[in-house]
């Protein structure tokens, strides 16, 4: 804490206890001590330490018959009545953790949706000792500590006391101030120690975890035997929870696989819709990377992600296609492309901001012929590797069809786009294929950030990118 920051409260711990703050002076001040534990710790010893100086120890060796009222001035009784009075509204209104056994704070829900949780789920509850489930959106607890966390959903959150949780599964960011250095968060086979720092947190039920340093010192003490670590910034470890990411399996359930329309289905009122499972239509992506290209099309999902400077090769564009044989020499009055977003655990919410998606149509008809395997930032309809404008295709090849917003956090549903210019692209086709290209305009605020995913065709539980027309 500054000097400064020092003095004003302790002038203000003294015109508290003589009473002399007004009623905005002392809500100011109860914001304020609520929510910076070391102001909080400040202002409580600069209290115990004008008691103890108007407590005069000599009082306790007197008898009561020697005690003389008189030899004592007005002022010493009114400062004891007013010290006292203080550190009891002190211990009342700012340690309610000790008072309640509450030990953290709900202090902001966005977007949130809660599932299972033993805990209170509205915005500024106190929390005891439980369990809280989020199942959507990004929710923020402050420990009484002064430690931070950043639930980013799906994650599930067991809040232990004022120094310590475990994670059971999903993704944190923890923001660690120097007074709760020694925070710790618990996985299933791991714990972490903060030294005064910030670092991500991801865990399965499985027990793999991921941690990246942001800022700092962590520790991380592996139970399955596995030495233990010390990360600075910039550092990571994973016992398998990102690289399980990077190679997704697709029909690895045990339950059938979802069933994808590959006929045209008729949803009333003149309209149509169609799948990329349906005829020659295809989904895939690529990422801004000089290493050899995997078969994204066989993923269950496309990724879209605009990337940092510092970080070039982690760019992601979507790819879609959609054959149009069934419309053809009929006249498209309306259109709307459906995308399902697909949960991803790729990179922090909390790097995110509200998003912007804009979609464009590829108008060069002989560069519909890409194929899902064969897709890459080398060689990419529309794209040029070089161009300083790495998350957006090339301007004269393409005509953008509109945009849709994800808000941050919001990791499930659908988004819809429809517009007239949607409609002109696919009614100037002539070869029966139409490409979209899916570009993320909005840039992360810092390295790591979340890698946005939407299904496709080969998702075994959410529907394919799905065009709907409707026809004259």
């Amino acid at each position: 804490m500054k000097p400064a920051d020092q003095f004003r409260l302790l002038e203000l711990s003294e015109r508290y206890a003589d009473e002399r703050l007004g009623a905005e002076e002392i809500s100011a001040l109860e914001t304020e001590l609520r929510n910076d534990a070391e102001a909080r710790a400040f202002f409580a010893k600069a209290l115990h330490q004008r008691a103890e100086l108007c407590f005069d120890d000599s009082f306790h060796s007197q008898t009561v018959a020697e005690v003389k009222p008189a030899a004592r001035p007005a002022w010493w009784r009114h400062a004891l009545t007013a010290a006292a009075a203080a550190c009891i509204t002190f211990a009342i209104v700012w340690l309610p953790g000790r008072r309640d056994g509450t030990v953290a704070t709900l202090i902001r829900s966005q977007q949130c949706q809660w599932a299972g949780s033993s805990l209170p789920t509205v915005e500024g509850a106190r929390l005891k000792p439980g369990m809280l489930d989020l199942i959507e959106g990004l929710a923020v607890l402050r420990f009484d500590s002064g430690a931070e966390l950043v639930l980013e959903a799906p994650a599930t959150v067991e809040v232990l006391d004022a120094m310590n949780c475990k994670l059971r599964r999903g993704t944190l960011v923890a923001e660690v101030p120097p007074q709760a250095k020694g925070f710790s968060i618990d996985t299933k086979d791991a714990k972490v120690i903060d030294w005064g720092t910030k670092f991500g947190l991801s865990a399965g039920e499985d027990g793999k975890y991921m941690v990246q340093v942001l800022e700092g010192l962590v520790e991380v003490n592996d139970k399955t035997g596995a030495a233990s670590k010390k990360l600075e910034k910039g550092e990571r470890v994973d016992s398998g929870w990102f690289r399980g990411l990077l190679n997704p399996a697709s029909g690895t359930d045990p339950e059938p696989n979802r069933w994808q329309p590959t006929t045209v289905m008729d949803s009333g009122d003149g309209w149509q819709a169609i799948t990329t499972a349906f005829g020659h239509g295809k989904d895939s992506y690529i990422q801004s990377t000089d290493k050899p290209t995997e078969d994204f099309g066989k993923h269950p999902f496309f990724r879209v992600k605009r990337s940092i400077e510092s970080k070039p090769e982690l760019n992601r564009k979507g790819y879609i296609a959609f054959d149009l044989s069934k419309f053809s020499g009929r006249q498209i009055e309306d259109a709307e492309l459906v995308l399902t977003i697909e949960p991803s655990e790729l990179g922090f919410a909390s790097f995110v901001p509200d998003s912007t998606f804009a979609v464009y149509g590829v108008l060069d008809e002989s560069e519909d012929a890409w194929e899902e395997n064969g897709l890459s930032w080398q060689l990419a309809p529309a794209h040029d590797p070089a161009q300083a404008e790495y998350y957006q295709p090339v301007a004269g090849k393409v005509k953008r069809l509109g945009q849709f917003e994800i808000a941050q956090g919001v990791n499930r549903g659908t988004r819809k786009l429809r517009s007239k210019d949607l409609v002109d692209f696919l009614s100037a086709d002539t070869n029966q294929i139409a490409t979209l290209i899916i570009c993320r305009e909005t840039n992360e605020t810092a390295a790591s950030g979340l890698v946005h995913a939407f299904a496709t065709k080969e998702n075994d539980t959410r529907s394919a990118p799905m065009l709907r027309v409707k026809l004259r």
